[in-house]
């Protein structure tokens, strides 16, 4: 890219480029804003040739589909911002309501209480749990070596104590939890070619990936998880809309729950199970 060399001439070449986008004139500006560190430039202004290089480059992932927490390396969730390194799963602003109704289930348990977070990820749903009860006791697990070294320094970063440490869901986990929340794969394996390819070319499989039907992790949870709960505590995971039946049955099915709902999303959706331990 030798020609464009100011900022008005960059973003328009941008603008071509990302044509397919929906909104071609933001990406372009976002481009610019992360290539240059300078949020406002005019358009006569000048570019150095490192950051000319630096803005083809991610104007051109854009065009491929990178998604920008992948660029950027960092997210928003709720209130705070997280990193989000190359390899771990990137949180949705779905998840954002999952983390809402968990910390308000946390608020309410006793002086005292323990939450655990599994499949933790950027660590997102764990920190949420310790900003909401300082005076608590959080836990978070991953498989994923990347996903528990990204937790541990979002953790640091954000000033919260968590106990993360790596594990395939309670393998390694010990005591019981007042609130058990999770955020597991759920998408089943003939859909994972149908997702955006922000997702399904970015985010691990293993995040995404909840076997034949999408069911997998989750029924594991709902049965494993009373186990691991208070009497009357609570487990919270986000699931596919297809899923409410299945796992109504299956908790059903079982003596430890007392009480089982399923909740739905800001759009109407059943997304969510809540089931309180008798």
């Amino acid at each position: 890219m030798r020609g464009p060399t100011t900022a008005g001439q960059l973003l328009a070449w941008a603008k071509e480029v990302l044509a397919r986008c929906p909104e071609p004139a933001r990406e372009a500006r976002r481009a610019l804003v992360l290539a240059t560190g300078h949020p406002h430039l005019f358009p006569e202004e000048k570019v150095s040739r490192f950051e000319r290089g630096r803005f083809r480059r991610i104007v051109e992932a854009r065009a491929r589909g990178v998604p920008w927490p992948a660029l950027e390396e960092t997210t928003a969730f709720l209130d705070f911002e997280v990193l989000v390194p190359p390899g771990v799963f990137i949180p949705r602003p779905e998840t954002e309501e999952l983390a809402e109704l968990a910390s308000a289930e946390f608020r309410r348990a006793p002086p005292g209480a323990r939450a655990l977070d599994i499949g933790t990820g950027t660590g997102v749903l764990a920190i949420a749990l310790a900003r909401a009860r300082p005076d608590g006791e959080v836990w978070a697990v991953d498989i994923s070596l990347r996903a528990v070294r990204a937790a541990c320094r979002n953790a640091r970063r954000l000033g919260v104590h968590i106990e993360v440490r790596r594990s395939d869901g309670f393998s390694r986990v010990f005591g019981t939890f007042h609130v058990i929340v999770a955020n597991p794969p759920y998408v089943a394996r003939n859909e994972l070619r149908r997702l955006p390819k922000e997702v399904r070319n970015f985010d691990p499989r293993r995040a995404l990936d909840g076997g034949p039907d999408g069911l997998g992790f989750l029924r594991r949870l709902v049965q494993e998880a009373p186990t691991f709960l208070v009497p009357g505590g609570v487990l919270l995971l986000e699931m596919g809309i297809r899923h409410e039946e299945a796992l109504w049955r299956t908790a059903q099915e079982m003596e430890e729950w007392r009480e089982v709902r399923v909740l739905p999303d800001l759009s109407g959706r059943p997304r969510f199970f809540w089931g309180r331990r008798c």
